[in-house]
This record gives C-alpha cells, structure tokens and sequence, in this order.
C-alpha cells in the first residue's frame, strides 16, 4: 500500500501526550474529494484532491475530552461532529467549499450534551454511547438539515457504535459484548429483534456487505481481531473465520466492507485490507503501518479508514501522527493472453494447483523493480520467503517447495514496487 501524501498541522498542546487525532471521513462535492478529521483543537477539513498538495479549508473548534474523540457524518452538504467532551452535535455548512466551511450552529436538547459515535443513513443520523438514554442509539430527522428533529429511541443496552443498512441498526454493544440487530423502519419506535454473543466478545463496531449477507464485528479487547460472520439466514449466524493481523500483535478498532473488500483500522499495525471475496478464507491485499513503534494492544495508532472516495484513494487517521492518504498497489488480471510484452505487471496463478510438493509461480515485471514473494499460510503467518532482490524487466518464476508443510490453503504475495497482488494455492498430501 503506498502513502500518497498526509497533513500533520495539530502535533501538540491540550491533550496527553500522543494523543491528538481522533477519527476521519470522507466527502466529496464539485468533482473534488475531501479528508475531515477530528484532532485535539476541533475537526478539519482537507481538500485532497491532489494528494500532493493537500490543502487546509477551515477547522471548526470543538470541546476537549480526555482523549480528543471525534466522530462526524456528512449528509447532503452539512456535516454532523460528536464529541464526549459535549457541545450536543455541531452542524457545519460545506456548500462553500472549495473556498471555506462555515459554522451553522450545536444542536443539543434537554438531557443531551455529548455522544460518543454517530452514524447516518439517508436523511437520519444515528446517535450512540451518549449522555441521553442510557447510552443506547437515538434517531435524529434531518428533513431540515440544520434544524433536526429527535425521533425514536432504543436504550436497554450500551451502544458503542452502530450500523444501519436498509432501516437495521447494527449496533455493537461493547460493555455487554453483544451485537444487536434492531428494526428501524417506523423511526418513532426502534423495535428489538435479536442479539448474540460470543467468546471474549468486545464489539467494537460492525460494518456489512451490500447484501446484508456477511457481518463484520470488531473486538477492541478480547480476542483483539476482527471476525465476519454468515448472517444471510438473519435468525442466527455462523462464524466464518478471524483475522490476525499480519503483526499479530496489534488490536483491531473499526471495520469497513466495499465490495469484496474488508478495511480494517487496526490501531499498530495501521490500515489493513482484505480480499474477502471469499469469507471464509480471507487474505491481505495490502497493509500500511501509519504507527512507528513497537507493535502491542495498546491503545495507540491508527484510528479510522474511510475506503469510499471515488479516486479508490484511502482516508486514515493515525491517534500521534494524523491524517493520511494511501492507495492500494495497482493488479492486473490474469487472462490466457501472453503477457511477455505487455507494459503492466502480472502474477500467475501457480501452476500446477493443488500441487504436492512443488509449484512454480510465474510473474512478469514491466521495469526494474526490488521484487518480494512471501508465501503465508490460513492465519495469515509467513511460512517463506521465495524471491528477495532486485530484477531487470522481464518474465521470471518462483519454485516453492512444500517439503515439510501441512495439507491446506496458502497464499503468495508478490510486492515490486507500488505493485502488491496475491493469490491463494492448495497444497494436497
């Protein structure tokens, strides 16, 4: 994964020591894509149109807390920020920009100051792990944008954080380890359907497919991973697999899903991508470690990952060093064409596949380029390292001997250069 550019403007002053940045989205308006980013002064607004000359277009003040937590949502051109230090949910105009951002007004009301999370679907945002309610998920109308409107309410438990597709909230219950499925149709009455738990549950957050098929929960503590479940049969789920991350040290904090893609923010090992075209077997595209110390649970890192922009370029902000912009390595497809002239790089399917012991895998490179191909096993742990130097442009191909390792799936990962692509074989004994 490589880093296109980044903006480090808040590095000290009213906060703890590291801790300056809080979470990111993304916005897009006039053909030009946007960063926000929540940081110890307030939240900011980063044109980033061009990664190599991003561009500061106006920060909001907001009240502290203890470790800066920012959170914000953008609907038609407003954006919505919550904090745990209070001020209820600031509405900022965006309609200005490229020029400027323009401060509307806090909307607050009697017994609410402060939210933890906020998340939002057509013309609703979603509150969470507030001042109000216990601390469980309310709606708020924004038919007039500036002007919302509380509606329903649901409080029996806790919610950290929620997501909502086609009027279900997901709502991660992190106290109680619980995820929650709730029916949100009728916006007046939020209606309990069902909830599940699971070992050394810590539900962090939870994102899904377009299909509502697989679930991804996060745990931010517990078994510190990410896990993605079967819920296309939505009176139960079946658990699919777990994600270790490639540190395998590191604590998972949010989880995205675009397409066969899963993001994670994965606090020290940074952002992490994920092909989970298959659920059941998924595998590292990419990763980019946004934190430079020692890799351990600790709270400290990569905050948030926003996927969504139309460029395919990545949002991310890092708790100590800020926000960040990154792209994935470009692939190419793999066809029955000869590839022996054609100016892009290739990795071929291993040939022969299942195979015992031996297989070759095949790669062509369109320039000189420092060459990396690691072979990984199911969990994700690194079991070989096949080619390790610099090549001239070419075809070439890789043996891997599997003398000595178990039956089962693997995955090859070849980076040279900005290029990152891997694939999945079979070794049958």
């Amino acid at each position: 994964m490589q880093k296109l550019g980044g903006a480090n403007e808040f590095t000290s002053g009213g906060t703890p020591s590291g801790w300056h940045y809080a979470a990111c989205w993304g916005y897009v308006a006039g053909g030009r894509e946007y960063a926000i980013i929540g940081h110890y002064a307030g939240t900011t607004v980063y044109d980033v149109t061009n990664p190599s000359n991003i561009t500061n277009k106006g920060t909001i003040p907001g009240p502290g807390s203890f470790y800066n937590y920012r959170e914000m949502k953008t609907y038609s051109h407003y954006l919505y920020i919550v904090s745990e230090g209070g001020a209820g949910v600031q509405i900022v105009d965006l309609q200005y920009l490229p020029d400027s951002i323009s401060f509307v007004k806090n909307y607050t009301f009697p017994g609410y100051t402060r939210s933890h999370s906020i998340s939002q679907d057509g013309r609703f945002l979603y509150l969470n792990g507030g001042s109000y309610n216990g601390g469980g998920v309310f709606i708020l109308d924004l038919l007039d944008p500036v002007n919302p409107v509380k509606r329903g309410q649901w409080g029996t438990r806790y919610v950290h954080d929620c997501f909502v597709r086609n009027d279900t909230i997901y709502a991660s219950a992190i106290s109680s380890g619980h995820m929650v499925f709730l029916n949100a149709v009728n916006k007046d009455s939020i209606k309990f359907i069902r909830e599940f738990t699971y070992p050394s549950a810590v539900t962090h957050n939870a994102w899904t497919t377009d299909d509502r098929r697989i679930l991804v929960t996060t745990d931010e503590g517990g078994t510190n991973h990410a896990i993605l479940w079967d819920i296309s049969d939505f009176s139960n789920q079946i658990r699919l697999s777990e994600i270790t991350p490639y540190d395998g040290a590191s604590m998972v904090h949010n989880a995205y899903i675009k397409g066969d893609s899963l993001y994670l923010a994965h606090y020290r090992a940074g952002v992490i991508v994920y092909d989970i075209s298959d659920p059941s077997l998924p595998f590292e595209v990419g990763h980019y470690d946004t934190y430079p110390g020692v890799n351990s649970t600790a709270f400290q890192g990569c905050w948030n990952v926003y996927p969504y922009l139309p460029s395919g370029n990545i949002i991310a902000s890092d708790i100590s060093t800020g926000l960040y912009v990154l792209r994935l390595g470009k692939t190419t497809s793999v066809n029955n064409q000869n590839n022996e002239t054609a100016e892009n790089y290739n990795l071929m399917q291993n040939y022969p596949n299942p195979f015992n012991p031996l297989t070759n895998i095949t790669y062509y490179l369109p320039r000189q380029e420092f060459v990396k191909i690691t072979v990984a096993d199911e969990l994700g742990r690194q079991v070989a390292v096949l080619v390790n130097e610099v090549q001239q442009k070419g075809s070439y191909s890789a043996e891997f001997k599997a003398d000595g390792f178990a039956s089962g799936v693997y995955f090859y990962t070849i980076k040279a250069g900005e290029f990152i692509s891997t694939k999945k074989m079979i070794l049958t004994k």
